[in-house]
């Protein structure tokens, strides 16, 4: 196991939607390639964290702070090496969820906040992961909390340190 503190660069730019995910007949279809994003919210974000890598799985954690909106919590997104194009992400301790980044896929989760927990529905239209070859994840994808609009978002996160982090 292999663990380095790394310096966490994310970058996002989200837009509202006039669609859902929850439909009745449970597809949840959007059209893939639904143009540029417009009238969109963008934030960037600069946090250290940690970049744990095994034989099998990669780990990037960092700590949520009062920026983000979950101070208190701890986010990670990890996948397995065989299977770098499906990317998890999880947080854990005030806000607690496990998201799942599959292209072409839809998935539900459980947002659970010290407030109310209500059901999140991602679906993933480019999952570009080369965080060990360039320090780099790129997703796109759509994301509705039941019960209220829809939004597009793509993600990008960049991990930034030393060379010698990406020669495994």
């Amino acid at each position: 196991m292999t663990k380095r503190t790394v310096t966490i660069r994310i970058e996002t730019k989200r837009t509202e939607l006039a669609a859902s995910l929850f439909e009745e007949d449970g597809t949840g279809e959007l059209p893939f390639d639904f143009g540029p994003m417009e009238e969109e919210d963008e934030a960037e974000l600069l946090v250290e964290g940690r970049l744990v890598t095994t034989t099998n799985e990669v780990k990037l954690l960092y700590e949520e702070s009062e920026l983000s909106g979950m101070e208190g919590s701890v986010t990670c997104l990890s996948f397995l090496r065989a299977n770098p194009d499906v990317v998890t992400m999880t947080r854990s301790g005030e806000v607690r969820t496990a998201l799942v980044f599959e292209e072409g896929q839809r998935h539900i989760c459980v947002y659970n906040t010290p407030f109310l927990d209500f059901e999140v529905c991602i679906k993933s239209y480019r999952v570009r992961n080369s965080l060990l070859e360039r320090g780099r994840i790129d997703l796109d994808y759509i994301v509705e909390i039941h019960g209220a609009k829809a939004e597009r978002c793509r993600m990008t996160i960049r991990v930034e340190s030393r060379k010698e982090l990406f020669e495994e």
